[in-house]
């Protein structure tokens, strides 16, 4: 076997090799690129909330368990920050989340509960433009794809 087939013999035997690293390393990036889902959405309706303005999109999961307090951190309308807290009570029969958001630089808060903790829709005040919870709003968690 003379020297110049051998190589030729490695040559061929790497290439396959290194598609396949270059295909996992393309998998790898797709996989970093995709943006992060949030676990779980809620929409707003009354008073100033509609549309984009009432959905809201929560990392995590829901809380579920008894006594349970939890930091909430997700975005209202978008792209725009809400933070805050999910508690449910001591006796097991309430979800109420309280959280402050900005939208277009307009600050916003709610304070909706939901009853029993896994219910699909709930209750609440909230507001936006002005400071306090003061506008009577429904709750409904939703799916995160039906993000307007």
């Amino acid at each position: 076997m003379t020297s110049n087939s051998l190589t030729e013999k490695t040559s061929r035997a790497a290439g396959p090799r290194r598609w396949m690293g270059l295909g996992g390393l393309a998998l790898l990036m797709l996989a970093g690129a995709t943006p992060a889902q949030a676990d779980y959405c809620i929409r707003l309706s009354g008073g100033s909330f509609s549309g984009d303005i009432g959905f809201f999109r929560f990392k995590g999961t829901r809380p579920n368990a008894v006594g349970t307090f939890t930091s909430v951190a997700g975005r209202a309308a978008g792209l725009s920050p809400v933070f805050g807290s999910a508690v449910i009570s001591d006796d097991g029969t309430t979800l109420e989340i309280g959280a402050t958001f900005f939208i277009d630089a307009t600050q916003g808060q709610m304070d909706i509960s939901f009853s029993p903790p896994l219910a699909t829709n709930g209750s609440g005040y909230a507001s936006y433009g002005v400071y306090g919870v003061n506008t009577s709003v429904t709750a409904k968690a939703v799916r995160c794809a039906s993000e307007p």
